[in-house]
Formats: C-alpha cells, sequence, structure tokens
C-alpha cells in the first residue's frame, strides 16, 4: 500500500506528454508500438456472418449477442487470475482456428452440415475474441504508460484502432470478391502475426507496477529493495542494515580480576582477622 502511496504522488506531479513527444521520446517508442500492435490485433480480425456462410445470419446474431455477453462477463473474472498478456494470446489462438473453420465450411458449404459448423466457428470466435482482443489490449494500453504520457498514448490507440476497423470495412467486401472462401486465410495469417508478436514483445501487467513494467523494456533486472544502497560490484549482498567500522582503538590486554579478600583466604585466617 505504501508503495502505491509513493508511485500515485510521483505521478501526481508528472509533466504531460503531448502525441509528438510520445513519438520523439525514445523510451515511449516501445510501448507505444505495443499498443498500437494490440488495437490493429483487435480490428484486423473483424468478420460478417454472411461471409461466414451463415444462412440464417439473423438467429446467428442473436446466439453471438448473447456469447458476446457472456464471455465478456467471463473475462472481467479471468483478467485479474489468468493475466492480460495469456487471455489475449488465448484468444487470437482460438480466433486463428476459428478463421480456419470457417473457411472449411465455405469450401464445403455444399454439405448440410457446413451450415451448423460456420455458426459453431462464428461462436467460437466471438467467444475467443471477447475473451482477449476484445477487451485486454485497453487494459494493457493503460498499464504501460504513466499519468504523464498515458493521454496521449489512449489518443493514439484509439487513433490506430478506428483507422483499422475503417480500413476493414472498406476493404473486406472486394477481399471478399477477389479470395471467395479463402478470405479468411487473411485473418488467420494475420491473428498467427499478432499471436507471435504478443508472446515475444508484450510483457505481463497484470501485479506490477508501472516501474516494474518499464524495466520490462529497458532490460534491466529487478531490483531488491537494497540495491540501491548495496554497490554493484559487490560479491556478497545483504538487505541488513550494516554499522559503520568503529575507529581503531588502543588493545589493552586483558588482567584477570583478583577475588575479594574474603573468597582466597582460608577459612582459620579469616576467623584470626576477624577475631
Amino acid at each position: 500500500m505504501q508503495e502505491m502511496k509513493e508511485e500515485s504522488a510521483k505521478m501526481a506531479v508528472e509533466k504531460k506528454v503531448t502525441i509528438p513527444e510520445l513519438f520523439r521520446i525514445a523510451p515511449y517508442r516501445q510501448p507505444l508500438l505495443i499498443a498500437t500492435m494490440l488495437q490493429l490485433s483487435q480490428q484486423l480480425c473483424s468478420t460478417t456472418l454472411q461471409s461466414a456462410g451463415v444462412k440464417q445470419p439473423i438467429y446467428a446474431t442473436i446466439g453471438a449477442g448473447i456469447v458476446n455477453t457472456v464471455f465478456t462477463v467471463v473475462s472481467l473474472f479471468l483478467v485479474e487470475k489468468a493475466g492480460r498478456r495469456t487471455l489475449h494470446l488465448l484468444g487470437l489462438g482460438g480466433m486463428a482456428v476459428s478463421a480456419l473453420l470457417m473457411t472449411v465450411s465455405l469450401l464445403l458449404k455444399d454439405i448440410t452440415a457446413m451450415s451448423y459448423v460456420a455458426i459453431f466457428a462464428v461462436m467460437m470466435f466471438v467467444a475467443f475474441f471477447e475473451l482477449g482482443p476484445g477487451p485486454i489490449p485497453w487494459f494493457i494500453v493503460a498499464e504501460l504508460f504513466s499519468q504523464g504520457p498515458r493521454p496521449a498514448a489512449m489518443a493514439v490507440a484509439g487513433c490506430s484502432n478506428w483507422t483499422a476497423n475503417f480500413l476493414v470495412g472498406i476493404s473486406f467486401p472486394k477481399l471478399v470478391d477477389w479470395c471467395g472462401p479463402w478470405v479468411f486465410i487473411i485473418f488467420a495469417i494475420f491473428l498467427v502475426l499478432f499471436f507471435i508478436f504478443t508472446y515475444f514483445k508484450v510483457p505481463e501487467t497484470k501485479g506490477k507496477t508501472f516501474d516494474e513494467i518499464s524495466r520490462c523494456f529497458s532490460g534491466a533486472p529487478p531490483t531488491s529493495p537494497c540495491s540501491a544502497e548495496a554497490p554493484p560490484t559487490t560479491t556478497t549482498t545483504s538487505c541488513a542494515a550494516t554499522l559503520p567500522a568503529s575507529p581503531d582503538k588502543e588493545k589493552v590486554p586483558l588482567v584477570q580480576a583478583k577475588a575479594p579478600l574474603s573468597e582466597t583466604m582460608p577459612l582459620s585466617d579469616k576467623s584470626k582477622s576477624t577475631a
């Protein structure tokens, strides 16, 4: 709790960062790249029920809405247990498999059962989307930046999100005309690429402070509470406080103290001395 209070006080006095500064300052570039890629992974995987080969899209739309709501609630409970990065990877992988299933259902659409396979693939696609790429990018973007650059970073992330949404919306009908049933292979390829990027570049932010997350980008190892006091070249370090060495003093030989007279004199001498 004390660490959170110190971090909050430090962020309260942090200077606001503008969007041009966000691109110009080197430490912000890698987090900004991750934020943008996560937003693109959310939008460059959109699909429609009609293009997926569903014969009655009205019922599939109702079912997709129910699945959407249920798995959104599920993700709220899992995000603090499984972690943001894990859920995003799970969502991307599941969506890639769903895209492959939709491709198979389109290639074999003459078979009646393939319509049900298409519906199942769409429902699975929506479920995995709400587990990972739906909510997780917004979680991670807010946690990658401190209070100063966060508003500018959220603005850039939102702009990339809506730009990708616009590009998919205007290009998808043409892609369907050109690629036919193979159109979802394009989305599957994008999902695999985003999965690889997330696996190697995106850090886990669950339960970490901003300083711990920023050290993941700088490559510095996590420091212990006493690392700032101990020199880096010391071979043996300890978090316990050490007292300064006492100044050199003259060594005085120890002399055994003489026993009291009453203990060293014989009993007979004691009686004479007391007489």
